[in-house]
């Protein structure tokens, strides 16, 4: 029997009632059609011939869970539905499984119609589509077989799909990891470089300078340096495992010095350990930030090094 829930529209009561106060949800413009975000509620097994009827009537919107549907995508397009602007709300509309992979800008976007009204910059990336559209643009290109695989149990998890290996891959695989997703739906998705909003965003911890200035620094001198700015280090760390308590492993920079010590670059390589990697874009650049302000001796050369995070109990 298919099942039918109505959920009503809750009033946010005001300081004269002596409830709770709550602030209304910013008004969110998207670029993308209303019903492009509906493809991230489908599960990769859904069935193509399930169904989820929207029907509205007023402010409330009903679904319909039909041919096996469940009613955790009921909840989800209705949650869409109900939060997005309209250009013309319809009075109901039949929805099917997507045929093709879901679209990336997509799923974005329903991170940011979502996530800006529920939280704040503490919890993580609110609009991650202008810095993964600068991470294709500046960093880039990617290969155009990849997809990203977000994944939230048994523990979060972002994967490239072959494994990351271009320099937009990491930047992509970072912003999604430091994003604040507004539910647990594991998602598999692309992105198609002729749909991507305009780029916005700093991206330069993935983006290697053209030139290498040909000698190395030694690695106990890099370690020495380093190890000065453990503090700064730890506050980055910890702004990261208040974000996501799971986050942990290994996180290799690669940096340039020139002839008065000075750092003029610092970005993000290939993770030089064995085991989980740490990526996520708002730890990155706070690291990067810890680099350029360092003092090395006066030598031009390039460094590398290795931070191996523990995650948190």
């Amino acid at each position: 029997m298919p099942l039918i829930i109505l959920l009503a529209a809750c009033a946010a009561p005001s300081a004269s009632q002596g409830g709770a106060r709550f602030d209304p949800v910013k008004p969110v413009t998207l670029a993308l059609p209303p019903t492009a975000l509906f493809a991230v509620c489908w599960p990769q097994d859904a069935l193509p011939t399930q169904r989820i009827t929207l029907t509205f009537m007023g402010d409330d919107v009903l679904f319909e869970a039909k041919e096996g549907a469940s009613n955790s995508t009921g909840r989800c397009v209705r949650e869409i539905a109900a939060t997005v602007p309209w250009p013309s709300r319809p009075t109901s509309i039949d929805l099917a499984p997507p045929e093709q992979p879901i679209d990336g800008w997509a799923a974005l976007a329903w991170v940011r119609l979502l996530s800006s009204s529920r939280f704040g910059p503490e919890r993580g990336v609110l609009d991650p589509a202008p810095l993964v559209s600068a991470c294709l643009s500046r960093a880039g290109p990617q290969r155009p077989s990849t997809r990203f695989l977000v994944r939230h149990t048994p523990g979060f998890e972002v994967r490239a799909l072959p494994s990351a290996m271009a320099d937009a891959e990491r930047c992509i695989e970072a912003v999604l990891s430091a994003t604040a997703w507004p539910s647990s739906r594991e998602l598999f998705f692309q992105f198609a470089t002729a749909r991507a909003p305009a780029p916005e965003g700093d991206v330069s911890a993935y983006v290697p300078p053209s030139s290498s200035s040909g000698a190395a620094l030694d690695p106990m001198v890099v370690k020495d340096v380093i190890r000065l700015a453990g503090p700064k280090v730890g506050v980055c760390w910890e702004a990261a495992l208040d974000r996501r308590t799971t986050i942990g492993g290994g996180r290799t920079f690669r940096f340039k010095v020139d002839d008065t010590g000075s750092v003029t670059n610092a970005w993000v390589a290939s993770t030089m350990s064995d085991g989980p990697t740490a990526a996520d874009y708002l730890l990155d650049r706070c690291l990067a930030q810890v680099l350029t302000g360092l003092h090395f001796p006066p030598v031009a050369a390039d460094g590398v090094y290795t931070w191996v995070f523990a995650a948190r109990g």
